[in-house]
């Protein structure tokens, strides 16, 4: 236990260095090596549809063995070495299978990292959002900073800062509590145990409507708004900004997690997307763009917090990892990936209009939180 909290944050603040630059300016790297919009579609899908099929796979092995950390180390220095591999390849099928080995590896990580902090926190004041917004103003850091590098660079620099955020996050993890827990060994069969479960089935319906409207944004944002002539460095201070109302929000988690019921943040979620992706698809005016940027606190924001309640309060700890994987596959890889499959093809006939779309799902998601809400969690 001791300095957890800082070995904690230290983690949040690492790989959300790897993801600060790679939500923002992957899919510019992949327009320089050629890519166009359909392509650049299916190679940001691939890694996150890993999450569909490998997250569950590897953390019911972590809930088999109740290994954690061991683990992660594995698929951490797994990932550099795939993500290394990009600097090679140039053709849609070699980035293509380089991206589906990287999403392999990449696939459990954060799902284990969370479990270990909400395993290593359970009975101390250590609040989970406090810890969680680390990684948020990591992201700030990234993604606003890295846009003014960008200008002064080339696009081939968004490959090294990747790489080297990949191995300052190995070096977190070591630091990490080492928390186990009791094995289910082979007749545990965790997957199928919360599969089987309806209201843990809605759960993962909702999480994946809410964050599958986020797609498009995480994959053409920049690319469209650098397409209305905004410069990298304000592009950058865009997704910085949504960030900064998200840590301001997680600042509070601990409050609203005790005063609000899970489903409830997940509705909230899901209204706030509707609104923000039926703004963009307008293309509004600069300061109206800044102030739906905001909306992240709680597109997002609320999202994650209400997942993170949800697991705490209807799963079991013996399931705990696998729950965590679970909400990953179904919000970032069905919901996330799938639409990812698909938002290049919407880009490139609808333009910003495809964000209508995106507020659709939003709208379903609201449906299915009101549901889950009636199962009363």
């Amino acid at each position: 236990m001791t300095f957890l909290p800082l070995r904690l944050s230290s983690f949040y603040i690492t790989i959300f260095f790897v993801i600060g630059c790679m939500l923002p300016f992957w899919p510019v790297w992949l327009q320089a090596r050629g890519m166009n919009g359909v392509e650049i579609g299916i190679l940001t899908a691939i890694p996150v549809l890993g999450k569909v099929i490998f997250s569950p796979f590897f953390a019911s092995l972590g809930d088999r063995l109740g290994e954690r950390k061991r683990l992660m180390l594995f698929f951490t220095a797994t990932s550099f070495f795939c993500f290394a591999a990009f600097y090679f390849v140039e053709s849609f099928i070699a980035l293509f299978i380089v991206s589906f080995l990287y999403g392999m590896s990449w696939a459990p990580i954060m799902s284990f990292g969370d479990n270990i902090t909400l395993l290593s926190t359970r009975g101390t004041k250590i609040q989970y959002g406090r810890m969680r917004l680390w990684g948020s103003l990591s992201f700030i850091a990234m993604s606003f900073g890295f846009g003014f590098v960008l200008e002064a660079t080339s696009e081939q620099m968004i490959y090294w800062a990747i790489l080297v955020s990949i191995v300052l996050t190995l070096c977190a993890i070591f630091a990490l509590p080492d928390v186990r827990v009791s094995p289910l060994g082979k007749a545990g069969k965790p997957v199928r145990m919360l599969l089987k479960d309806r209201k843990f089935q809605l759960f993962m319906a909702t999480v994946a409507c809410i964050h599958g409207s986020h797609a498009l944004y995480y994959a053409f944002a920049t690319i469209h708004w650098r397409s209305l002539d905004y410069s990298d460095g304000f592009i950058g201070f865009l997704w910085g900004g949504a960030v900064v109302a998200e840590v301001i929000f997680f600042l509070f988690g601990g409050r609203i997690a005790t005063r609000f019921a899970a489903p409830v943040l997940l509705m909230l979620a899901a209204f706030s997307s509707m609104v923000r992706w039926a703004v963009l698809a307008h293309d509004p005016a600069m300061s109206v763009l800044l102030i739906v940027q905001t909306l992240h606190a709680f597109s997002f924001g609320a999202m994650h917090l209400g997942a993170m309640s949800f697991i705490k309060e209807a799963v079991a700890v013996d399931l705990s990892a696998t729950a965590q994987s679970l909400y990953g596959a179904s919000a970032f890889g069905v919901g996330g990936g799938v639409t990812l499959l698909f938002a290049g093809y919407f880009y490139e006939m609808l333009g910003a209009q495809a964000f209508i779309i995106m507020s659709m799902m939003g709208l379903m998601g609201m449906l299915l939180g009101v549901w889950l809400h009636r199962q009363k969690v």
